[in-house]
């Protein structure tokens, strides 16, 4: 069988890696790939252990695997590194790590709610499972999960540092790298030893593929996971294996773009925040207190920079930042009043699209803080989302002024 991962583009840059790492895959003379959905193949004339597709690929039944599956393992190999292993969705990824390696006690910090779930599901097939903080002592811990950027702030944390505790107690590293993609994010190189996307997010791209990745430093331990994935159905369908090869020959342009968008943004939004407040050297003018004076804050890993402690950040990720962030309003209705007041951002859950999407994530999640929204900036024009912004600012403005007038 052909070896999935084409070590020719080891070295060639991500762009060219998302469109002809799996080259050495293709058989027919389509530019693009084409869509399979078939479920069964015949067997080869010779013997049914033979090659049927190809001189050295060979297929039987879709839930092992399919020509379209190994084209997108074989590109998300390359990009991210490592061995990948696609399944049908960014949580169903995360509890085939945990069913792997069958953790007794993991280390946990800020995450996506969706992950302290299935953590909850793991718990009730192997009892006796703890969870301690991400920041509390790791004896004893045997897997240290690390989301890096973090959901809904953008923010990031230091995996070199994660890396060297959990290793020093003996524990795996694995980091959810969602938020970041390559070419923003490259994990291994800071001392992970498991990678986690949801596929769903940038990967995908387009808002209509729902897909999770585990990405590995071994060929035999991808192996392993295909295995179980086989046996318990839990891979991605055909058709959404070919929108996410589809979605990955553009990977990086767009999350570049993206990226840049998005740190525009909250320089733009941090910079209306900042100019609200009054200090001995300035005062606000009626404009910038309009725009600025119901924000409380913005986060995002771009004004994490001037922290002291974080100055890992431009050596873990020199391409750029993820294109999400977070921003937090006086009172949970003005909050509202700006998701559903702009115009360009739709007013939906997820992110990673090429369109700007803002989520109150307070109505997914109990114990998110109800002022916060979660911004997922998309491919649009810098300038008009900034005038999307300023409009809506501005909208909120009135509408606060005129409730206190009743």
């Amino acid at each position: 069988m052909v070896e999935i991962k084409n070590p020719l583009y080891n070295t060639a840059a991500p762009a060219t890696q998302s469109i002809h790492a799996d080259a050495h895959l293709r058989i027919t003379a389509d530019v693009t790939a084409p869509i399979s959905v078939s479920t069964t193949f015949d067997y080869a004339k010779s013997s049914v252990d033979a090659c049927n597709y190809g001189p050295d690929q060979r297929y039987v039944y879709s839930r092992e695997g399919t020509p379209v599956l190994t084209k997108v393992e074989a590109t998300l190999s390359t990009l991210c590194e490592g061995h990948a292993v696609v399944y049908g969705s960014g949580l169903t990824a995360a509890y085939a790590v945990l069913i792997e390696h069958r953790p007794k006690k993991i280390a946990l910090g800020e995450c996506y709610f969706g992950v302290k779930e299935v953590i909850k599901q793991y718990q009730r097939l192997v009892p006796g499972v703890q969870v301690v903080g991400l920041e509390c002592s790791y004896e004893k811990v045997d897997m240290v999960w690390l989301e890096s950027p973090i959901n809904p702030t953008g923010e990031v944390k230091d995996i070199s540092s994660y890396a060297l505790r959990a290793h020093a107690a003996g524990a795996m590293l694995v980091v959810d790298s969602t938020l970041a993609p390559p070419p923003l994010s490259y994990p291994f190189r800071q001392g992970a030893d498991i990678v986690v996307h949801s596929a769903t997010k940038y990967m995908g791209g387009h808002s209509d593929l729902l897909a999770g990745i585990v990405v590995t430093k071994s060929a035999k331990s991808a192996e392993t996971l295909r295995h179980a994935r086989y046996i318990l159905g839990t891979g991605a369908g055909n058709l959404e294996c070919w929108l996410l090869l589809r979605s990955l020959r553009t990977l990086t342009v767009r999350v570049r773009a993206q990226s840049q968008t998005a740190t525009r943004i909250v320089a733009l939004l941090e910079g209306h925040r900042r100019a609200a407040i009054h200090s001995a050297c300035h005062t606000p003018s009626p404009l910038e207190l309009k725009l600025g004076s119901r924000i409380a804050s913005v986060s995002h890993a771009s004004l994490q920079l001037c922290a002291t402690h974080c100055s890992f950040i431009e050596n873990q990720h020199p391409e750029g930042f993820g294109a999400v962030f977070a921003i937090r309003f006086k009172c949970k209705d003005s909050a509202l009043f700006v998701a559903r007041h702009l115009g360009l951002h739709r007013f939906a859950t997820s992110l990673g699209g090429v369109e700007s999407l803002v989520d109150w994530r307070h109505g997914w999640d109990a114990t998110a803080d109800p002022t916060l929204l979660r911004v997922s900036v998309g491919l649009e024009g810098f300038d008009d989302l900034a005038k999307d912004w300023a409009q809506t600012l501005l909208a909120l403005n009135d509408h606060e002024v005129a409730k206190a007038k009743i």
